[in-house]
This record gives C-alpha cells, sequence and structure tokens, in this order.
C-alpha cells in the first residue's frame, strides 16, 4: 500500500500539534538524520537546542502493520511521531522517545516495530499518547539537549564562477610566467572551508549548497548530492547543487531562513539584494560569516558581518603559496 499521502498528512497534523503544544517548529533544509520537522529552542536565537521529529502515518487493517528506524537516526535528541488511523477512520497520535526505540527488535540496521489493532491499545502504546503531559516532557527534554552546531557553506554559483574568472586573470597578469588551470566551483570548497570555517566541533557536520540558475520549462528546483570529501581534520563535506529559475538570491535567502537557528552559515556572495536582509539578521545578533569581494575588487555589498576576500581561497586552488597572494 503507498503511505506517501498519510504521510504528509500526519507530518501536517504533528506540525500542528506541536504548534498547539506552545513549541517552534521548522521544518529543515536538507535530511538532517531522519528529521522530518526541528523543534527548536530559540527562533531568533543563533545556536539553540533542537529535537528532531520523524513523522510516520499508518493505517492499521486486520494484520496489523510495522514501521522501521534506521539505528543510525535514534539519538538522544530523536522523537517519533506515529499517527495511527483504523479502516473506521478513528485515529491516534503517539510519541516514542529514543529510550523507547531502543527496547524495540532490530533488523538489517534498523529498529522495528509491528503493531495491530489489540497492541495499540495496551499501557505500551497508551502510555504514548500525545497529549499536554507528553508535551511538558518533550520541553524539559529541549532544554536539557545537547546543542550540536552544523555548519552550512552556501554558495551563489553564478558569483563564484565570476570571482573564478576574475582572480584568475588577476593571478595570470602577476605570474605571466606560469600555466594555472582554471578550478570549478568545487575546487574551491575544501580552500574556503580552510580559511574561512571558524567554527569547532566534536559533532562537526558540514553541508555546502550551490545555488545556480538554469533555465526550466517545469519551474522546479533540481537537488541533489552532487559530490562528498573529507578534510583534513576527517570531516566529512556533504555537496548539493540545487538549480531554479528563480532569483538565485531569492532560494539562498529563503534557506538561510530555515538553517540560521541551527547552522553556522558561510556565504559565498556579493551582490545588493543580500545586504538588508543581512543587516537585518545583525540586528538580531544573527552573525554569518561573508565569503566576497574586498572593496578593491568593486564589493557590491556592506555590512557588519565578519567577511573574508573570496580571491585567497581561490589562489589556494590554482596552486598558490600563502606568500603569493
Amino acid at each position: 500500500m503507498d503511505t506517501k499521502p498519510l504521510e504528509i498528512e500526519s507530518e501536517s497534523l504533528i506540525q500542528h500539534e506541536l504548534i498547539k503544544f506552545g513549541f517552534n517548529v521548522t521544518k529543515p533544509a536538507f535530511d538532517k538524520e531522519g528529521a522530518d520537522l526541528l523543534v527548536v529552542d530559540g527562533i531568533r536565537q543563533k545556536y539553540t537546542h533542537f529535537l528532531k521529529i520523524q513523522c510516520k502515518g499508518r493505517v492499521i487493517k486486520s494484520n496489523g502493520s510495522y514501521i522501521e528506524i534506521p539505528i543510525s537516526y535514534v539519538t538522544e535528541n530523536f522523537i517519533l511521531f506515529l499517527y495511527v488511523r483504523n479502516e473506521n477512520l478513528e485515529s491516534s497520535l503517539f510519541a516514542f522517545f529514543y529510550e523507547d526505540i531502543a527496547e524495540w527488535n532490530t533488523r538489517n540496521d534498523k529498529y522495528v516495530l509491528n503493531f495491530t489493532l489489540n497492541k495499540i491499545k495496551m499501557p505500551e502504546f497508551q502510555e504514548r499518547i500525545f497529549n499536554r503531559k507528553l508535551a511538558e516532557s518533550i520541553k524539559i527534554r529541549l532544554k536539557s539537549s545537547k546543542i550540536k552546531k552544523y555548519t552550512s557553506l552556501i554558495i551563489d554559483e553564478l558569483f563564484m564562477e565570476k570571482a573564478i574568472s576574475k582572480t584568475l586573470s588577476k593571478y595570470k597578469e602577476i605570474y605571466p610566467e606560469r600555466e594555472f588551470t582554471k578550478p570549478s566551483v568545487v575546487d574551491v570548497i575544501l580552500p574556503t572551508l580552510e580559511m574561512y570555517d571558524n567554527f569547532k566541533s566534536k559533532d562537526k557536520k558540514i553541508n555546502c549548497h550551490i545555488f545556480a540558475y538554469e533555465e526550466s520549462d517545469c519551474g522546479e528546483s533540481d537537488k541533489l548530492v552532487s559530490q562528498s570529501f573529507t578534510t583534513s581534520n576527517g570531516v566529512v563535506v556533504k555537496v548539493y547543487r540545487e538549480a531554479t529559475d528563480d532569483f538565485v538570491s531569492f532560494e539562498v535567502l529563503d534557506y538561510m531562513e530555515r538553517v540560521i537557528n541551527t547552522e553556522n552559515v558561510i556565504l559565498v556572495a556579493d551582490d545588493v539584494t543580500y545586504e538588508e536582509p543581512l543587516n537585518k539578521l545583525k540586528e538580531k545578533d544573527i552573525d554569518v560569516t561573508l565569503v566576497m569581494f574586498s572593496s578593491d575588487d568593486g564589493r557590491r555589498m556592506f555590512t557588519n558581518h565578519m567577511w573574508g576576500d573570496v580571491a585567497f581561497p581561490i589562489a589556494r586552488s590554482i596552486g598558490l603559496s600563502d606568500y603569493e597572494w
């Protein structure tokens, strides 16, 4: 049976129920270890406690049903919400914490829960019906959850391509005797992180989102994992490329709006359309690290955020040593 429509319905219902009990709820901009929703402590804070919410929906027939969850998803800040409906349209909403899920059977690196119409009437399910008592328990868990700070490197592809061409031309003039190979946008990712990612954490994770303009008949964003690689410190970087036929700055700002509470954001861009939204973030004491041109090279936006010159990581990517910049 196709459970997709019910999964969508259950996510909407669960989001509504969480908001009803006073939670700040947002959607992750990418798959954050199985999270369909995030419950965050401070909606305007740069770093905040958060809980990962996975939403499941099932219709139970006479032969019962089951759910599976990858074991790797289930950490202390993971909560599973299960929306169950029988053929008479009677429904219930259950919430399971990580210690509950750890008691389930396992199969193929997944936790598995089988249930029937009779089983969901038993105490082990009834005690997990989502209500005010359980909501208060979630609030306590939220306050005590670890703050895991992720890094998002966001690249305006058109800007980076222009920056690469401009920087390459500059160094060809400075070093006419040398031959340089033009780097790709992906080639500049690691040097950019090495130079401008000042955030340190044992739980560090980095996602790089490249936003590109491409004409399209359907107008839908093309989202895929283009590549992944590991830094010299052993940190895995996942690279996503998202194509849009709309203004790239709109897509970038929309993405930032969704991740700014749980991400350490590095933005590679230089356009006046970003200036006002970035200044508004600064007014809320939310910092973004900017990578753009220096004023000598024709910088187009001015903010009070910390910034670095995009020419330096590009120079490193074409093989120049630090003293040659």
